[in-house]
């Protein structure tokens, strides 16, 4: 599997919280944690959205209201070719005309763009619901290690297994609720 190059700054915000090297371990012939997987936990962590309206931020230059930073609701998206911006008639905003944070979800753009509505379609990713399923995945790798002690010397290496598992309790708790956007239709048959 390719890498997505979208990912790219994704997979290095995932590999700082998981403390998850390119070869920690190697089993069979996967050697672990290469971009390959870190995508897949990823895919498996993502929140697919489609033409999303940014909330427009009203800030002021020299006295003058200016529309120049709109925010999403979504975090840590998807850069590249798949993220789309359009303005309100269903056009694609050209990419040269703004300035994607993909962690924050915040597009700039160059010029003042007096309010006008835009939406965005793309990928976001659930980083700490994806952080404790590495930290799980790494804690059953170190699940064998076995405790000994010989002459002075004491080795608790289940204690490896508790912190991981720790840590993947600690981003479970960190990622917050989950909200499902839903949409009434009523039909008048």
């Amino acid at each position: 599997m390719t890498v997505r190059t979208g990912l790219a700054a994704n997979i290095l915000h995932l590999r700082g919280l998981t403390n998850a090297g390119t070869a920690d371990y190697t089993l069979g012939t996967a050697t672990y944690w290469d971009d390959d997987h870190m995508q897949e936990v990823l895919d498996q962590n993502r929140v697919d959205f489609y033409r999303v309206p940014f909330q427009k931020v009203q800030q002021y230059e020299g006295g003058t209201v200016v529309y120049k930073v709109y925010q999403s609701e979504y975090r840590f998206i998807e850069s590249g070719e798949n993220f789309e911006l359009e303005n309100a008639a269903g056009e694609t905003v050209g990419t040269a005309l703004y300035t994607l944070d993909a962690t924050l979800g915040k597009v700039t753009f160059a010029s003042d763009t007096g309010g006008s509505t835009y939406y965005m379609t793309g990928r976001s990713y659930l980083m700490e619901t994806a952080a404790a399923q590495i930290w799980r995945a790494k804690a059953a790798n170190v699940s064998a290690y076995y405790d000994f002690s010989t002459d002075n010397h004491k080795m608790n290496r289940s204690q490896v297994v508790k912190q991981f598992l720790e840590m993947a309790s600690y981003y479970d708790s960190q990622g917050g609720v989950q909200t499902v956007r839903m949409f009434r239709r009523d039909d008048a048959d």
